[in-house]
């Protein structure tokens, strides 16, 4: 389980750092994301991605069991005021994020990735 919680915490350390060589070697080639403007696969979706939104990720709390993980995180994108908590389901295999979905609530993020207040890490 720690190894599972190292390479989120690496990938969102690599996120904050705008470090796309770095984000990169902790995720997977075929890498899935998720999110409001809908879904794709691969490197380039994350390059540019990562490229259009700067956005700095503070994890607040939390929650793992087995290969995934979902983080309760304050979210701050470049140029724009103000924060908004977000919540990222990883999926991690092998050391590299494979999934990546964000939400806007707890419930949701619960439903998808099969976690819940048990799994909160302290």
């Amino acid at each position: 389980m720690s190894n599972v919680i190292e390479t989120a915490d690496v990938w969102v350390e690599k996120v904050n750092a705008q470090d796309v060589e770095g984000v990169l070697e902790v995720s997977d080639p075929n890498i899935e994301l998720i999110g409001p403007r809908g879904a794709g696969f691969g490197h380039d979706l994350l390059v540019q991605w990562m490229e259009n939104t700067g956005v700095n990720l503070h994890t607040i709390t939390r929650y793992a069991a087995g290969q995934r993980v979902v983080y309760e995180q304050e979210a701050v994108w470049e140029n724009q005021d103000g924060h908004v908590i977000v919540y990222t389901f990883m999926e991690i295999r092998d050391g590299k994020v494979t999934r990546l979905e964000r939400f806007d609530n707890i419930d949701d993020a619960f439903s998808t990735s099969g976690l819940n207040e048990n799994h909160k890490l302290e």
